[in-house]
């Protein structure tokens, strides 16, 4: 499959990273790992599991919602979503990555709430709107948030849960070096550089936690 739609040098140097590593990455859900490196993971990578529990929270009960997930990579958020009774989409544009999101809400047997668009968001052509968007592990690869989060808010009927990567911290560095190797860019954001972003794009922030190196913000559409 294709990865189509992606406008730019530099997001498809991005797709191809995330489709190349796809199986790695799901695999800091799964724990497919060594004793060490899973230990690593809970140490070091422990807000990717509070951000997950920050969103199953944040989305409560959520039968009979419409949620979209931007940025989906393998499926965790979607079929978990689901698994509350949402009917959930899932928006990304490297297909390993919406390969194994099928197969996993196969396995866990959600697969008639789950639906996956191989797109980069700004070229998804829809004319669905959502009680809920979310998009965790996104933004750390945009570097002009706000046409995505326009393109969002058109989405958006209701709630938007976002998470950005935290500017200023010793990761940040450590995943700008270790990222710039391997090829793909990463940005980093001020909580005041975030609420002036979702404001100009049409949203109103509600609520903010620091989980480890993230900002988690929950906004509503204007």
């Amino acid at each position: 499959m294709p990865i189509s739609n992606v406008k730019t040098d530099e997001s498809q140097q991005i797709a191809q990273y995330w489709n190349d590593i796809a199986n790695d990455f799901d695999a800091i859900y799964t724990g497919n790992k060594n004793p060490l490196a899973r230990i690593l993971d809970r140490w070091l990578r422990r807000d990717i599991y509070q951000r997950f529990d920050w969103v199953m929270r944040e989305a409560g009960d959520a039968r009979g919602m419409n949620i979209c997930d931007v940025g989906c990579g393998s499926g965790r958020f979607v079929v978990g979503l689901a698994k509350r009774g949402a009917q959930v989409t899932g928006v990304d544009f490297a297909p390993e990555m919406l390969r194994l999101g099928a197969q996993l809400a196969e396995k866990e047997g959600v697969a008639d709430r789950c639906k996956y668009e191989l797109s980069d968001i700004l070229d998804w052509k829809t004319n669905e709107k959502f009680d809920m968007v979310i998009a965790i592990g996104f933004w750390d690869y945009v570097a002009d948030p706000l046409p995505r989060l326009q393109v969002i808010r058109r989405l958006t009927k209701t709630t938007f849960l976002s998470a950005w990567p935290r500017a200023a911290t010793l990761r940040a560095w450590i995943r700008t070096v270790r990222l710039k190797v391997a090829g793909c860019p990463v940005y980093f954001y001020t909580l005041p550089q975030v609420e002036d972003c979702l404001q100009r794009a049409g949203f109103r922030v509600e609520a903010h936690e620091i989980l480890g190196q993230l900002h988690c913000v929950r906004s509503v559409a204007v």
